[in-house]
């Protein structure tokens, strides 16, 4: 009935997939648990290879690390079972109740099921503030709220989809690239495919640092923005595209753009601090979203 599947990449999973497999089998359904290492080192692999004593549970290795779009796409192609559950490897279950609350989404009869991300309440250390600040400000979003606008958060790192729609969507089309999910809601949203949103979140605990997120946040503002000119975002409820598309048609880009010349280190330093404004991260991402539209002129030759 249900695949389960867990892209990991340096990180120890024996702890979430032993609470998923006691879960999912105090259901008493049918399912598997398919783990898929992205060429972690040596001494991961080592001690997340457990999980395979586990019933109806494989931890297989990829040859090369190739992303976690790919990954995810290599696992939705292995699963068996008409629905998978994705869920990443550095999450965790809230309550008892995670499987059995998608196990009765099922019968509501959606092409997806969003469980929704949430942050734990207590700061990590001052040197990943900014991306838990970001996390606690935009994606801890209950279910009521981000249903309004089904197709705006949609994260696959905790999501019930059936197979035949996610393999339809070829999500690993965007290669290594940081922001599947930038790709994900346009996607659905064109194709009019059944959204549901629920309250059955997870804790997301692996936080990159301050400086690693924002190096990821500039390469999602150059995905989206590559997407946009390949044509491949149509429709979509991007609040970041919505605002760099009318900026364009203001000609308040050019300003925008010499502005982030100006003033780059100066936010950086700031959003690197130990108490980050989200704001003012915002405002980094349209500036730079500018500039590098202006730099780039992918315009003209995208």
């Amino acid at each position: 009935m249900l695949s389960i599947l867990i892209p990991t990449y340096n990180y120890d999973i024996r702890s979430l997939v032993h609470e998923v497999h006691r879960q999912a089998t105090n259901t008493g359904i049918d399912f598997e648990i398919i783990a898929l290492d992205d060429k972690s080192s040596s001494n991961i692999i080592s001690s997340n290879s457990s999980i395979n004593n586990l019933n109806f549970t494989n931890y297989e290795l990829s040859k090369k690390n190739n992303g976690i779009a790919i990954a995810r796409q290599l696992l939705v192609n292995k699963a068996k079972y008409n629905w998978v559950l994705l869920i990443d490897a550095d999450m965790k279950l809230k309550d008892n109740f995670y499987i059995s609350k998608y196990i009765s989404a099922i019968k509501q009869n959606n092409d997806v099921v969003f469980g929704g991300i949430i942050y734990e309440n207590k700061p990590p250390n001052s040197n990943s503030i900014l991306r838990w600040k970001y996390g606690i400000t935009y994606e801890s979003i209950c279910a009521k709220q981000r249903n309004k606008t089904p197709y705006k958060i949609t994260s696959a790192a905790n999501m019930l989809i059936k197979k035949a729609v996610y393999t339809n969507f070829n999500l690993d089309s965007i290669g290594n690239s940081y922001g599947m999910d930038i790709y994900f809601g346009p996607q659905l949203k064109l194709n009019k495919t059944s959204v549901l949103h629920i309250d059955n979140q997870v804790y997301h605990l692996g936080l990159e640092s301050s400086k690693t997120y924002l190096k990821k946040t500039r390469l999602a503002v150059e995905t989206l923005l590559k997407l946009k000119y390949q044509n491949k975002i149509k429709l979509h409820e991007n609040d970041l595209l919505k605002t760099f598309i009318l900026s364009k048609k203001m000609k308040f880009n050019y300003v925008l753009s010499s502005f982030f010349k100006v003033v780059e280190n100066i936010i950086t330093k700031k959003l690197l601090g130990k108490n980050p404004p989200i704001k003012l991260l915002q405002f980094y991402k349209i500036s730079y979203m500018c500039y590098f539209d202006l730099e780039k002129k992918f315009n003209q030759t995208d």
